[in-house]
């Protein structure tokens, strides 16, 4: 009796250890696959990330040294990286808690980030303002302002994407499309109205670049902010979103009668920068303090 008690004991522990090396080798390979979604990302951002800054620093290289000075090159060469630096500051700090405290998760969404921002390059032409041709090839100062505040304010939009808990980087995704739909359909009911694109690249009107490059920075605040949040689910972020937008609308349709009261404002006020400045330091002013004071929505 105690002989056969000692084999099924020895049996059913070999049993149990068995089961227990299969459970765990089921999860170890669950723990290494990647999801779909995320290696779509992943592989979208590095064609985005090559195609877009490649050919943003390509034209940087490229274009005759002596069409554009080396203060717009650097600028060029500079805001995309603190561009990423914001994209990491809000990974690092705002983020969800599983991605601040992983710097592989950290890496991929940065990657995101830059995938991102070189396909928001890639769309500037069409609303108007080119890197190549306006800043390098034509050395067009109001076009450095304006570009500079198109690719930090679509940072800013990206950015608020990545505030607060989610399950990954579906809840990413959605958030960044909803916040970039309205920081590009803003913009260009903007130039549709006043033209300020025209007004950039023809007649090189560095008072209206400077205002155009605040107010892009400001909306990409404001349109960040209405997506920024704990993800619950796609149909109550699409609610915030539409609830949250107003701030950015209303910033927009401030700009639009700005323009409309330069058009008809005197010489003497036109022909000096210093009121652009004060008034694009007012739209980031009251972005910024609007954004910071009513923090993440719960």
């Amino acid at each position: 009796m105690q002989l056969a008690q000692a084999r099924f004991a020895k049996f059913n522990n070999s049993v149990l250890s068995s089961r227990t090396g299969n459970v765990s080798s089921d999860l170890g390979r669950k723990n290494s696959e990647l999801p779909d979604l995320e290696i779509f990302a992943f592989i979208a951002s590095v064609f985005l990330s090559r195609k877009g800054w490649w050919t943003w620093y390509g034209d940087i290289a490229s274009v005759n040294r002596l069409r554009a000075p080396v203060s717009k090159r650097l600028v060029l060469l500079t805001a995309p990286l603190v561009c990423l630096a914001l994209i990491l500051i809000a990974l690092t700090k705002l983020a969800a808690t599983t991605v601040r405290n992983d710097r592989l998760y950290i890496s991929f969404y940065l990657l995101v980030g830059a995938g991102w921002l070189g396909g928001a390059t890639l769309i500037f032409p069409f609303l108007g303002l080119s890197a190549r041709d306006d800043v390098l090839e034509r050395g067009n100062r109001a076009a450095s302002w304006a570009i500079t505040g198109a690719l930090t304010g679509a940072s800013c939009s990206f950015a608020g994407a990545n505030v607060g808990n989610g399950p990954g980087v579906e809840a990413v995704l959605f958030s960044a499309a909803l916040s970039s739909a309205l920081f590009i359909g803003l913009w260009l009911g903007m130039d549709l109205l006043t033209s300020i694109s025209d007004a950039i690249t023809v007649d090189r009107d560095e008072r209206a670049g400077i205002r155009l490059g605040g107010f892009l920075l400001g909306i990409g605040l404001l349109s960040g902010w209405s997506v920024a949040g704990d993800w619950v689910s796609a149909s109550a972020t699409l609610k915030d979103f539409v609830i949250s937008s107003w701030p950015a609308m209303l910033l927009a349709a401030v700009a639009v009668g700005v323009e409309v009261l330069f058009r008809k404002a005197s010489v003497h006020l036109s022909a000096t920068t210093s009121p652009s400045l004060v008034i694009s330091a007012v739209y980031v002013g009251i972005s910024l303090v609007w954004v910071v004071s009513r923090g993440v929505h719960s």
